[in-house]
């Protein structure tokens, strides 16, 4: 079954994000390579009706386009920003939607879109990747 597209551009990256506080991926969780950083305009719905762009740092494996966001600070973030104007939504669910282009979040941040403009503006993600860390340790024989 074909994944819904909700943005009109193309889709870019595979995305990642990353829910253990005590592993960073400076290496490539697929490839073994190092990560870079890289600043991303993230696209972020949080219920109820709160579509915020967030320009965040990221780790990101260019070979496996791979793009990695750190669930601890993108939440801190999020808390900072609605903790000021929107207390009531500080912990709500949200939703990773995608990425836009830098000049339009800059434009966006000068004159906020309409709700239904950003879907024109939204990149998708290629993909959305889980991840598991494998602690390591003693296992029986198999």
């Amino acid at each position: 079954m074909k994944k819904k597209q909700y943005g009109k551009l193309p889709p870019r990256y595979r995305f990642v994000l990353n829910p253990y506080e005590d592993v960073r991926f400076s290496s490539c969780p697929n490839c073994n390579r190092k990560t870079r950083l890289r600043k991303v305009p993230l696209l972020i719905h949080v219920d109820p009706m709160n579509p915020v762009a967030l320009n965040k740092s990221c780790r990101y494996c260019p070979d496996c386009d791979l793009l990695i966001v750190h669930q601890d600070e993108l939440e801190a973030q999020l808390a900072a920003l609605f903790s000021t104007h929107k207390p009531e939504v500080v912990g709500n669910d949200y939703l990773v939607i995608g990425t836009l282009d830098r000049a339009d979040w800059q434009r966006g941040r000068k004159t906020p879109f309409a709700a239904g403009k950003l879907l024109d503006i939204l990149h998708d993600f290629k993909e959305v990747v889980k991840i598991e860390v494998d602690r390591g340790g003693w296992r029986p024989n198999e």
